[in-house]
C-alpha cells in the first residue's frame, strides 16, 4: 500500500513540476540591436515596451505570451523590450508609449493598441489580424454600406458578412482567422453596429449574438438583382466556418448514377444530413427544380442529391419519393412519400409539430399573428429582400446639398420600426425603378430614426411621408394612396408647371387631346382648361391658386386670349358649373369633374368616391356575359337621372376579390350575379337587394328605389355597428403597473381649488421620489408584487403579466 502512495506522489510532483516550468516560460525579450534587426527584416512584429511590472502589466504580459504561439503561425513575431535597460529612442522615452503595444511591418509602425483592449488571447489575435487584413475585410456602419459592397461584387465574387458584438471577442478572432485563409477568394465584411441588422434575416431573436451571412453576389449578373443571402446557423468558430465554406463550395445539387447507399459527398464526409430526391425521365425537370428549392432552404444544413429511381434497391417501395440520411455516422437511409419541398425542409429541420389543446394556450400570442393588417403584411414579407441602394439615403449634410443641385427631389421620410413605412417602402422602390432614367428627378429617403433633426426641420409629423422639392418652390406633400401607381402619377404630374399657359387656340386643342405632354398620357385623367378674357384678373388668380393646390393630381390649362368664345361653342368641350369663383369652389368642381359617373370601385379608388351621406348603389359582377353588359348599360343610363342622390358604382369580383366578402357581409349569403345592392350606411345600416331573377333596367331600378323610399321594400339585412379592433389583445401597461403598485399609474388631474398649489405639489412629489423611492426601488417591487398576489386571485393571463413585469423590475 505504501508503494502505491509513493507512485501517486511521484506522478503529482511530476505534473506540478512541468506546470511550473510552463508558467515560468518568459516572453521573448529584445535588446536594442535585436529590435532594429527585426524592423530591418521586413517581417511583421508585435512589440511591447515595458518599464515596470505592476499586476495589470503582468497579466497583460501573460496573455501576450500565450498569444505568441498563435500569432507566430501567421508569421508574426511577438516580443518585449525592457526600457529599464534598453533605451530605444522614441519608444522608451514617452510614458504614454508604455501603455501600448505596437504592430510593425518592417520598419513601418502600422498601429498601436492600448493594453486594456488586448485583454486576452482572442482579443490580441483578433486585433492584430484585423489590422493586417485591412484590404481583405471591410468594416461597415450602415446597411447602405453593405449594399454598396454587394453591388460592387455582383458578377465578380461572393461576400461574407459578419456581425459581432465587439472587437476582440472570440467570434471576431474566428472571422479574422477565416479571412486570413479565404481573404483572396471572398470579400469579408464586418460590423458591430446593431442598426445594420435591421434589414437582415434574423431567425435568432438574440440581437447580441454573433451572426454570419454568405451573400451570393457572383451569381447576380444584373445590378437590379439583389444578392441572395444564406445565414449561418452554427456558433461562430473557425472550424464551423471552415466547414460551412467547404459545403458552399460544393455543388448546390449533386446528381449521381449510383445507389444512395454508395453516395459520398462533402456532406457525407462532414456527417451532415443528406436528402435524396428520386427522379425519373418524365419528371426530371420538375424534380430538379424541387431539389434546387430544397437545397437553397437547407444550404449549410444538409446536402441534396438527385438519384435516378432505377438505382433504388428492389426492396424499396415503388411509391417513395424521398430518402433521408440523418446527421452522424449512421449510414442507414429512411424512405418517405413526400410531395412538396416544404415537407422535405420540415423533415430536416425537425419542425413538424402538433398543436396541443391546452387551456393555457388560449392566452398565448402566436408568432406571426400581428395586431393589424399592415404589420401582418410586413411580417409575411419579412423574407423579401429590398434593394434599397436604388434609392439614395440622405443625411443632415447631403439633404440640403441634394435640394440645391437637383431640380426635382422626391424624399420619403420613414422609420424602420414603423410597419406602414416598411410596407410602403416596397412601393417606393418600385416607383424608383420606373423613374430611374429621368435626369432631372431623383428619389431619395431619410430615416427619421437616424436623422430626427432633418425630419423635425421639414415638419414631418407622421410616417411615412413623401414630399417633392422643386427648386424655387415650397415643398409639395403627397397625400394620396400609399401605392405604386398613385405615387407614380403624383410624381409625374408634379414635374409639369400647373397651370400650363396656353397661348393659342391650337395649343388648347393640343392640350385637350393630350398632345402637349406625351409622357403624361398614362396618368392624365381629364383635361381641364380655364378660359378667361384678359379683364378677368380676379377669377384668373383664383384659378391659378386652384391649379397650384391641385398639383400632382391634375394638370390644368390656362388660356387668357380674347378669342375664347368659339372654344366655348365646341361640341366636344363640356363646361364645369361653378357656384362661385373662389379657389375652393374651383378645386371642388375640378375634383368632382374628374370622377366617373359610373366607376368601377377598387380598393385604391374607393376613398375618392365614398361620400358618407349618400347611399351606395353597387352592381356586383363576375363576368362579361350579355346579361351583365346589359345591366351595366342600364345602370349608366340611370346615373344620368339620379346622379346626385346615390353613389352609383360597380365591382368586378375578378379584379377586386374582396368584393365577394363584402357581398357576403351585406346579405349573409352570396346571390346569383349580377346583383344590385343598395346600402344606407349613414342612417340605419339597412341593406336592400334588387329582386333576383328580374332584369336590371333603368325604369326597374327607379321603381325599386321608389319602393325603398316609401317603405314598401323590406331590407335584406341590417348592418351592425362593429368596433374595428386588433385581432390580438394588447397589454394594458397602466394596468400592469397598478398590479405591481396599486394606484401608481392613476392619472392625477388637479381641480380648480388645488390649481395654484400644483407646482408645489409636483415639486414635493419629485423630492419624495428622489429621496425615498430610489432606495426602496431595489426591494419594494418584489414585496409589493407578492402583496398584490396575496390579496386577489389573478387569472392565468394576469399571472403571466405579473411574472413578466416582475422580471423586468
Amino acid at each position: 500500500m505504501a508503494q502505491w502512495h509513493s507512485y501517486l506522489c511521484l506522478i503529482l510532483l511530476y505534473a506540478v513540476y512541468f506546470n511550473a516550468v510552463d508558467s515560468m516560460k518568459m516572453l521573448r525579450t529584445l535588446n536594442q540591436q535585436h529590435f532594429i534587426n527585426i524592423l530591418q527584416s521586413g517581417k511583421t512584429s508585435l512589440i511591447y515596451f515595458k518599464r515596470t511590472t505592476n499586476p495589470s502589466i503582468r497579466l497583460f504580459l501573460q496573455q501576450l505570451e500565450n498569444s505568441s504561439e498563435s500569432l507566430e503561425e501567421y508569421g508574426i513575431t511577438v516580443a518585449q523590450v525592457n526600457c529599464a535597460t534598453e533605451k530605444v529612442p522614441k519608444y522608451c522615452e514617452n510614458e504614454d508609449v508604455l501603455k501600448k503595444a505596437y504592430l510593425f511591418r518592417g520598419n513601418i509602425m502600422l498601429r498601436s493598441f492600448a493594453t486594456d483592449t488586448l485583454f486576452d488571447v482572442d482579443a490580441i489575435v483578433a486585433n492584430v489580424l484585423f489590422i493586417l487584413l485591412f484590404n481583405e475585410i471591410k468594416y461597415v456602419s450602415s446597411l447602405m454600406d453593405l449594399h454598396d459592397i454587394e453591388n460592387n461584387m455582383k458578377g465578380r465574387g461572393d461576400v461574407i458578412f459578419t456581425f459581432v458584438r465587439a472587437i476582440g471577442v472570440p467570434e471576431h478572432r474566428a472571422i479574422m482567422e477565416t479571412a486570413f485563409v479565404y481573404g483572396a477568394k471572398y470579400q469579408f465584411v464586418l460590423t458591430t453596429e446593431q442598426s445594420v441588422l435591421e434589414g437582415m434575416d434574423l431567425e435568432d431573436p438574440d440581437r447580441l449574438s454573433a451572426k454570419l451571412w454568405f451573400c451570393h453576389c457572383k451569381m447576380a449578373t444584373d445590378r437590379n438583382q439583389p444578392c441572395k443571402r444564406s445565414s449561418f446557423k452554427q456558433p461562430l468558430t473557425t472550424v464551423n466556418i471552415h466547414s460551412y465554406l467547404k459545403v458552399l463550395e460544393a455543388p448546390l445539387v449533386t446528381e449521381v448514377t449510383v445507389p444512395p447507399e454508395r453516395v459520398s459527398t462533402v456532406h457525407v464526409q462532414l456527417k451532415m444530413p443528406v436528402v435524396f430526391i428520386f427522379t425519373q425521365r418524365e419528371t426530371y425537370e420538375h424534380d430538379r427544380i424541387t431539389a434546387e428549392s430544397v437545397a437553397w432552404q437547407l444550404l449549410g444544413r444538409a446536402g441534396v442529391v438527385l438519384v435516378p429511381r432505377t438505382q433504388l434497391q428492389p426492396n424499396v417501395p415503388a411509391d417513395v419519393t424521398v430518402g433521408y440520411r440523418p446527421a452522424g455516422g449512421d449510414f442507414s437511409i429512411n424512405y418517405f412519400v413526400i410531395t412538396s419541398a416544404e415537407e422535405i425542409v420540415d423533415l430536416v429541420k425537425g419542425e413538424v409539430t402538433t398543436r396541443e389543446e391546452d387551456d393555457e394556450d388560449e392566452d398565448m400570442d402566436f408568432i406571426g399573428v400581428q395586431d393589424d393588417e399592415v404589420s401582418e403584411a410586413v411580417y409575411r414579407d419579412r423574407w423579401r429582400e429590398l434593394d434599397v441602394d436604388l434609392v439614395q439615403a440622405l443625411t443632415d449634410s447631403s439633404f440640403p446639398t441634394s435640394l440645391a443641385t437637383i431640380p426635382h427631389v422626391v424624399v420619403l421620410f420613414y422609420t424602420a420600426w414603423d410597419a406602414v413605412s416598411m410596407a410602403f417602402l416596397q412601393s417606393y422602390m418600385a416607383v424608383s425603378t420606373k423613374l430611374a432614367d429621368l435626369k432631372d428627378l431623383v428619389l431619395t429617403r431619410v430615416n427619421c430614426g437616424d436623422w430626427p433633426d432633418v425630419c423635425l426641420k421639414e415638419n414631418v409629423t407622421c410616417f411615412p411621408a413623401v414630399k417633392i422639392y422643386i427648386q424655387g418652390e415650397n415643398p409639395l406633400p403627397y397625400t394620396g394612396m400609399l401605392g405604386t401607381q398613385s405615387l407614380l402619377k403624383f410624381i409625374m404630374l408634379s414635374r409639369v408647371p400647373n397651370p400650363v399657359l396656353l397661348t393659342s387656340a391650337e395649343d388648347v386643342e393640343a392640350y385637350l387631346k393630350g398632345e402637349l405632354h406625351h409622357d403624361l398620357k398614362p396618368h392624365w385623367d381629364i383635361p381641364v382648361v380655364g378660359l378667361f378674357s384678359p379683364e378677368m384678373k380676379k377669377v384668373k388668380d383664383a384659378f391659378i391658386e386652384a391649379a397650384y393646390s391641385l398639383r400632382g393630381t391634375v394638370v390644368l390649362g390656362l388660356y387668357t386670349q380674347r378669342d375664347v368664345s368659339y372654344l366655348n361653342e365646341e361640341s366636344h368641350i363640356e363646361g364645369i358649373h361653378l357656384d362661385s369663383l373662389s379657389t375652393e369652389d374651383i378645386v371642388s368642381a375640378v375634383k368632382s369633374a374628374m370622377l366617373e359617373k359610373l366607376p368601377e370601385i377598387t380598393v385604391e379608388n374607393f376613398p375618392s368616391y365614398f361620400q358618407p351621406l349618400k347611399p351606395l348603389l353597387i352592381l356586383f359582377i363576375d363576368n362579361d356575359d350579355t346579361k351583365t353588359l346589359k345591366a351595366r348599360e342600364e345602370l349608366a343610363e340611370f346615373t344620368k337621372l339620379s346622379v346626385q342622390m346615390y353613389t352609383t358604382c360597380w365591382i368586378d369580383l375578378r379584379n377586386t376579390p374582396v368584393g365577394k366578402e363584402i357581398l357576403q357581409v351585406y346579405l349573409n349569403y352570396l346571390p346569383q350575379l349580377p346583383a344590385l345592392i343598395l346600402v344606407q350606411l349613414s342612417s340605419s345600416g339597412q341593406v336592400f337587394a334588387f329582386p333576383e331573377g328580374q332584369l336590371i333596367s333603368r325604369m326597374g331600378v327607379l321603381h325599386w328605389l321608389k319602393k325603398v323610399q316609401t317603405g314598401q321594400e323590406d331590407p335584406k339585412n341590417l348592418l351592425q355597428g362593429r368596433e374595428w379592433t386588433p385581432p390580438q389583445a394588447t397589454y394594458d401597461f397602466l394596468a400592469i403597473m397598478d398590479i405591481v403598485r396599486p394606484g401608481f399609474a392613476k392619472q392625477r388631474i388637479p381641480n380648480s381649488a388645488k390649481q395654484e398649489n400644483l407646482y408645489e405639489e409636483e415639486e414635493n412629489e419629485t423630492e419624495y421620489l428622489s429621496e425615498s423611492n430610489v432606495e426602496e426601488d431595489q426591494s419594494e417591487p418584489a414585496a409589493e408584487f407578492e402583496k398584490v398576489q396575496g390579496t386577489s386571485t389573478p387569472s392565468n393571463k394576469e399571472k403571466k403579466i405579473q411574472h413578466e413585469f416582475h422580471n423586468e423590475l
